[in-house]
């Protein structure tokens, strides 16, 4: 111990002179040449490598792929809309990097995935959404309101359940079709459609995979949705987002075939309007006390124009009339994201 304390380096030793250290005992010293001495070279340059998960993906192709599948999302709510035949809402939520043994346990036991093929690519993507979300689809193609059941049926899907299931997720493969076109012109279709990830293995579960995961929302009500992508489909693209296709992504115009999409599938969807009469609150007290005669006084006043909603968002402002026997009401404007009332251009202007 004391040929150790004797041994000291130059630099530890100017430290010494430098701090000052009249009067100190040899305990104190040792602290003041602890907080002096320089990190070790070791310190300096280790850097913890995670080998499960190593980084394989550029932060420019992370980019890239990001601006496609947030492409995906919007391609995705049109399509979906024209299947459903109401407003469907669909968002990036993440786009995560991992290996697909994580990502079978990600998507739990009680999902439906379906195993996509995207020529001229290689190999296979997946597409997986839980129980919740796929009753309310086939609920809303057999005719219902399309509502998540509240507690899941103890049961499996019936064969008529999943060959409805499956045109959806033919929707959602060719959802890819406009926004991965800026890379590579792919053909999808859908190969498999099982329920469960547990009989399936159609990636090797350490294969390195990038997962893309949405939400899906139509009728006041939030599903979730991914997408998994193993790298080695990827391999022929990636080479492809540089930071000139990037730039080029960001000012894309809207093809051909984007066009012939949003005619065939969002076009014909039906969107709810609701016109707003007016609000008013009242207290629990009168609200019991409430009898044939009594008289609601809203907040609208005459001759302000009503707002109405396409779907749960104020778009338009127009005054009440009737049409024949109808209700109807003349359309006077839009509503802008501050509340105020733009009117339409006047003929020829």
């Amino acid at each position: 111990m004391a040929a150790e304390r004797a041994t000291l380096s130059q630099r530890e030793i100017d430290a010494l002179l430098s701090a000052g250290l009249e009067g100190l005992d040899l305990e104190q010293v040792e602290e003041v040449v602890a907080t002096r001495r320089p990190p070790r070279e070791a310190e300096r340059r280790v850097k913890l490598y995670d080998f499960r998960h190593p980084e394989k993906l550029s932060k420019e192709q992370l980019r890239g792929l990001q601006v496609i599948q947030q492409g995906v999302a919007s391609s995705m709510a049109a399509i979906l809309s024209g299947r459903l035949r109401l407003t469907v809402e669909a968002r990036l939520g993440a786009l995560e990097r991992g290996i697909f043994e994580e990502y079978l346990g990600q998507v739990g036991l009680t999902s439906l995935l379906g195993i996509l093929e995207l020529p001229p690519l290689k190999g296979v993507a997946l597409v997986a959404f839980g129980l919740d979300l796929a009753f309310a689809l086939v609920d809303r193609l057999l005719g219902g309101p399309g509502r998540m059941p509240s507690r899941l049926p103890d049961r499996e899907l019936t064969d008529i359940e999943l060959a409805l299931l499956r045109h959806v997720v033919g929707d959602i493969a060719r959802s890819l079709v406009e926004p991965w076109s800026r890379l590579v012109a792919i053909e999808p279709k859908v190969a498999d459609l099982v329920f469960g990830p547990q009989v399936m293995h159609p990636v090797p579960p350490s294969e390195f995979v990038l997962t893309a995961w949405y939400e899906v929302r139509f009728n006041e009500q939030t599903g979730g949705l991914s997408l998994c992508f193993p790298l080695t489909l990827l391999e022929d693209v990636l080479p492809k987002l540089t930071g000139q296709s990037l730039f080029e992504m960001g000012g894309a115009r809207v093809t051909g075939e984007g066009l012939r999409v949003r005619e065939e599938h969002l076009l014909p969807a039906r969107v709810e309007l609701r016109a707003i009469l007016g609000r008013a609150l009242v207290g629990a007290d009168e609200l019991t006390d409430l009898a044939p005669g009594d008289v609601i006084v809203l907040d609208q006043e005459v001759g302000e124009p009503l707002r109405v909603l396409v779907g749960n968002v104020e778009r338009l402002a127009g005054f009440p009339g009737t049409v024949g026997k109808r209700l109807g009401i003349k359309l006077l404007g839009t509503v802008d994201e501050d509340g105020f009332v733009r009117p339409f251009p006047a003929d020829g202007a």
